[in-house]
């Protein structure tokens, strides 16, 4: 990555929007006009390895502009949010934030597995239950299976920690990490960030920058293409990956997504199960009341992005009418 100062506003603007958490990211990318998000959305998936000293000069850069003219004339209006991540400048400390391991919050499954590798159950456990549960879940999947189980039954047992037991573990944690980082410890590329925007984007934006990105750049498009499948395309997943879905999908977001769903996609799922399970599925969806549809269309996004994660990590591979 080249010096802060040979950046373009364009390059600026997409390391700013890398820099948010991917549900924020999502909505300043969706308040741009359709050329302009594709045309950003491009230039975060060509964006790699970006030097940590990058990141901080482009922030600090903004926050300064944003003092003086109340608003970075390449950013939409929600982008001041970002200030929350002066708090990356200095100090980086999470653990004086007050949400515990915020400083893994934008760091992929490989980082926090390189990171915990030589930790005990317990530790790794202790981490991941103050992550979010899709990124535990992820880094659940990259262990080996001896490791999964060990760290499973670890997770099962946590009780309450000491508040000094855990910034004691966050702070030897936290420079460990900071350490590789600044070593070279590899980070997420733009592709991969692209893919987690994309992920928590509706389906007409998503749409509109495919479309834009398969005009200027059709390789990227249709790979991103080829990961970006939806909740419906579960009628083209054979047994073995519909069960391992089930594995990392949360019984209630289950049931919801099944009370909407069409009798084609609910027999799939049914048939993946063994018959007691199933019989105790069906039951649990008949007793639901009539839910809105934007709790079951949450509920089938939910289970759409678990799907694309274990379509990123290799776990599930096939090939559908939404997925070409």
């Amino acid at each position: 990555m080249q010096p802060n100062q040979d950046l373009s506003p364009r390059q600026k603007a997409a390391i700013l929007i890398m820099s948010l958490p991917p549900e924020l990211s999502a909505q300043v990318l969706q308040s741009f006009p359709a050329e302009e998000g594709q045309a950003l959305t491009l230039e975060m998936s060509k964006t790699a390895n970006i030097p940590q000293e990058v990141k901080d000069q482009v922030i600090k850069e903004f926050l300064e502009t944003s003092k003086v003219q109340g608003q970075a004339h390449q950013q939409p209006q929600n982008l001041p949010s970002l200030s929350r991540r002066g708090e990356d400048i200095e100090p980086r400390r999470s653990y004086k934030t007050g949400k515990p391991f915020a400083f893994l919050l934008r760091a992929d499954p490989g980082q926090i597995l390189t990171l915990l590798e030589k930790e005990l159950p317990q530790t790794i456990a202790l981490v991941l239950s103050n992550l979010s549960a899709a990124q535990a879940t992820a880094v659940l999947q990259e262990m080996s299976p001896h490791l999964q189980g060990e760290v499973a039954r670890r997770l099962a047992e946590i009780g309450r920690v000491r508040s000094e037991i855990l910034k004691d573990v966050e702070q030897v944690l936290e420079d460990r990490y900071y350490l590789l980082v600044e070593n070279g410890f590899s980070t997420s590329t733009g592709k991969d960030t692209l893919m987690q925007i994309l992920n928590r984007t509706d389906r007409s934006t998503e749409e509109k920058i495919l479309s834009g990105l398969a005009r200027k750049s059709p390789k990227l498009a249709n790979n991103l293409k080829n990961q970006l499948c939806e909740f419906e395309d579960l009628v083209a997943l054979d047994k073995s990956g519909i069960q391992q879905l089930l594995k990392v999908t949360d019984i209630r977001d289950l049931v919801m997504a099944l009370k909407g769903t069409s009798p084609e996609i609910s027999n799939k799922i049914y048939d993946a199960m063994s018959s007691e399970k199933a019989q105790a599925v069906r039951e649990d969806v008949e007793a639901l009341g009539p839910p809105s549809w934007e709790e079951v269309k949450a509920a089938q996004q939910q289970i759409r992005n678990n799907l694309r994660g274990l379509i990123i990590i290799g776990k599930i591979k096939f090939s559908s009418p939404g997925v070409n």
